[in-house]
């Protein structure tokens, strides 16, 4: 199985799994909400309508869990059981975000895994993948910090 070196700095871990997950998902979910404003209109997350998706952080150790209620992404209450489960390294997640590095090879390499619905994996999955980033907002601000971001954690790790 193939491990990233850049594993994130377990003095900063520490501090960020101790915020509760449902605040790191409003602020993952508002922001997504705002990126993702079109496509949430135009019923591309449809597939995800009363499904749960948790994303697991390993190396922040960070958790949280997402849903769709139809017209938005919503931070889940504590304690529901999800239908889809991402875990990665935030290297890794950064590496997916800033489309440096494809999903396939991440997922073959095993440095992102998922566990349940896999057909729910897949949709995300092409979700992610027919995103054409040039149509979403600020997203000359967002490369420039995502790329940054990795350059950043490459220097770092």
């Amino acid at each position: 199985m193939a491990k990233s070196r850049h594993l994130f700095p377990s003095l900063l871990a520490k501090p960020l799994s101790l915020i509760p997950g449902r605040v790191h998902a409003s602020l993952i979910s508002t922001a997504l909400n705002h990126l993702f404003a079109r496509q949430i209109a135009d019923g591309e997350l449809e597939f995800m309508a009363g499904r749960y998706l948790q994303v697991e952080v390993m190396d922040a150790e960070i958790r949280f869990t997402l849903s769709f209620d139809g017209t938005r992404l919503l931070a889940a209450s504590a304690g529901k059981s999800p239908d889809l489960i991402f875990r990665g390294n935030v290297y890794d997640f950064l590496l997916l975000a800033s489309r440096r590095e494809d999903s396939d090879t991440l997922f073959f390499q095993r440095r992102l895994k998922i566990e349940g619905d896999t057909e729910m994996g897949l949709a995300i999955k092409n979700f992610l993948d027919a995103i054409d980033i040039e149509s979403l907002p600020y997203h000359r601000l967002m490369d420039r910090f995502l790329n940054g971001g990795v350059r950043l954690y490459e220097r770092l790790t």
